[in-house]
């Protein structure tokens, strides 16, 4: 088992890449800390994991308030004594022009991506060096890296993680901790169906899985050259080597998982790929508005 006896905290983790994260280090013996904003479900995820022979606690965190993050790092030290992983995947994103970016905007991503990475990580710091050292990875993004339209806040927030995850590298590589983030291309989440939800409700949103699920996840062989769809048990492999003691001669890298997507994203031979999912997600945005209307016209 590759982190038995490894004590790990992964933001975000109720859902999605971080549920993922958090399941697969259980599964390779470490005792988790799953934080999330949404606390019901964090507990679930920590209950399902103990159920399943493995050992978690959930602590209910905004990773944006310090006093929380501070709340979380007491929790993990007053049940395991010791932190020896840091996964900073908590994150939002946000699509706008940067000319219709308003501040509540800006500011609900930077204090959550930016902010919630450094401040998770130097409250965290003190704990990981009594421990003996230990790994921190990051989530970025590919727009971290290279960006694309509509992404000026959110590519900043995780340009930001990359460029602090370095020097916090090389300030921390003389305590045995590494530093390192993950930059993850077009990653399928079934949890899209909440974003839904918002929007359409409920029913809305199981009526429009059930119509557009395996198409609306086809799509996203599309976004790079490897014509298969990006996992988040892909993010969470990454981010279990980079965990564990294979990795102990890696520091200040930020390792980009998107199946070559940032080879073609600004080439233009790859139009024809972006045809077939604005195709796919023209088809989807149609059925959307109409639901909309309808829904308008009920009230």
């Amino acid at each position: 088992m590759r982190l038995k006896d490894k004590v790990a905290i992964v933001t975000g983790s109720a859902q999605g890449i971080g549920e993922a994260t958090v399941r697969r280090f259980a599964s390779e013996g470490a005792k988790v800390v799953v934080s999330d904003i949404q606390g019901d479900k964090a507990a679930a995820v920590a209950s399902s994991i103990v159920a399943e022979g493995g050992e978690a606690i959930a602590v209910t965190t905004d990773v944006g308030v310090r006093d929380q993050v501070q709340a979380l790092v007491e929790a993990t030290q007053e049940r395991y004594k010791r932190l020896d992983v840091l996964v900073n995947n908590a994150g939002v994103g946000l699509v706008k022009p940067v000319d219709e970016v308003g501040t509540e905007d800006y500011d609900r991503v930077i204090d959550t991506n930016l902010r919630g990475m450094y401040q998770c990580t130097s409250l965290a710091v003190p704990l990981i060096k009594k421990s003996g050292g230990g790994s921190i990875v990051s989530i970025a993004s590919v727009h971290g890296v290279q960006g694309a339209r509509g992404n000026s806040v959110y590519a900043a927030s995780k340009g930001g993680i990359i460029g602090g995850m370095r020097a916090m590298a090389a300030d921390l590589a003389t305590t045995k901790i590494r530093v390192n983030t993950i930059s993850p291309g077009a990653i399928y989440i079934e949890t899209m169906r909440d974003f839904i939800a918002r929007d359409i409700g409920e029913d809305g949103a199981d009526e429009f899985m059930r119509l557009f699920r395996d198409k609306l996840r086809d799509s996203y062989r599309h976004y790079q050259p490897l014509e298969q769809v990006g996992e988040t048990a892909d993010i969470a492999s990454c981010a279990l080597f980079l965990a564990s003691d294979e990795a102990t001669f890696i520091t200040g890298q930020n390792i980009t998982v998107d199946g070559g997507m940032t080879t073609m994203m600004n080439d233009p031979e790859s139009i024809g790929r972006m045809e077939k999912i604005r195709d796919t997600h023209g088809e989807m945005g149609q059925w959307m508005q109409a639901r909309k209307a309808e829904l308008a016209g009920q009230k």
